[in-house]
């Protein structure tokens, strides 16, 4: 029973709402204003407001979402230019330092024209704390061959140990198995230049059989004499840093700080071919001339 009156409340109340909508709908068409349509306006003004706030939000979402779309495309341009742009730099990076190489290449032939040098890479070092060796990326496709010396524009990287078709181990001065002969270019007095691995920590090496009256002092810079027919005469090792007393109390020998550092090199030169065992290094040609 109870739900039947609800029935038909229910049903009465939408009869007298659809018959104010239509009487405010009419007067409203014949342009007047009635207490009718006055009431369902002041009824309905409210949902009115709620809609158009609705409408008003619905549309700015869609004016974001097209705003978000045409960022995200002008940001997708703008990652793709940052990206070709930093491809340049490194394109012009890699030109500058080609540019250097074959500056220093040039630097080299200039001084020492008999020799035919090699340009390589650096691809690996001995592990472990010590550089006393390092593989380059030229073998002996490249006419790389075992004894050849390696070289920057500042001095000796050591030597060919081992060869392979497209890459070569090196073994640096600071390896205890590097023994080249050397020359004080100040009192031309000469020792042997070898790994030590006392030493080789700090990254230096030694010039052993120095004379106990030697001469050498700290500052004078170390080269190879060409002594024992594999290194040439004349490629710049270190500079001296210490004088010291062989334990046998008979000769000094000189801990040397070379002039590259195997640690941290990474283009070498490397002397294929020699037609001439005298290289003429700017200390050496110094002191030629202050002989005569």
């Amino acid at each position: 029973m109870r739900n039947i009156f609800t029935t038909r409340l229910l049903t009465v109340i939408l009869l007298i709402a659809a018959v104010c909508l239509g009487l405010a709908a009419y007067t409203g068409a014949a342009g007047q204003d009635s207490p009718v349509s006055a009431a369902v306006g002041t009824v309905l003004s409210p949902l009115q407001k709620g809609v158009s706030v609705v409408t008003n939000k619905v549309g700015h979402l869609v004016d974001h979402f097209q705003n978000y779309d045409e960022m995200e495309a002008e940001n997708k341009q703008l990652r793709e230019k940052v990206a070709e742009l930093e491809q340049q730099v490194r394109d012009a990076q890699v030109a500058l330092d080609e540019n250097e190489r074959l500056r220093v290449l040039t630097g080299l032939v200039e001084a020492n024209p008999t020799f035919h040098y090699d340009m390589a890479e650096v691809i690996a070092r001995s592990p472990g704390q010590w550089a006393t060796t390092i593989s380059i990326d030229k073998g002996s496709l490249a006419g790389v061959s075992e004894n050849d010396l390696v070289v920057t524009a500042e001095g000796m990287v050591g030597y060919v140990s081992m060869v392979a078709p497209t890459y070569s181990k090196v073994t640096t001065v600071l390896d205890t198995n590097m023994h080249a002969g050397a020359l004080v270019t100040r009192t031309r007095e000469s020792g042997i230049a070898q790994g030590d691995y006392e030493l080789m920590g700090s990254g230096m090496l030694r010039l052993s059989y120095l004379g106990k009256d030697s001469d050498v002092v700290i500052g004078d810079t170390v080269q190879t004499s060409g002594e024992g027919g594999i290194f040439p005469k004349g490629i710049m090792i270190g500079t001296v840093e210490r004088v010291m007393i062989e334990e046998n109390g008979m000769d000094n020998y000189a801990v040397i700080r070379p002039f590259v550092d195997p640690a941290t090199v990474t283009d070498v030169y490397v002397i294929t071919d020699v037609t001439s065992g005298q290289v003429q290094s700017t200390d050496q040609a110094a002191a030629d001339a202050a002989a005569e």
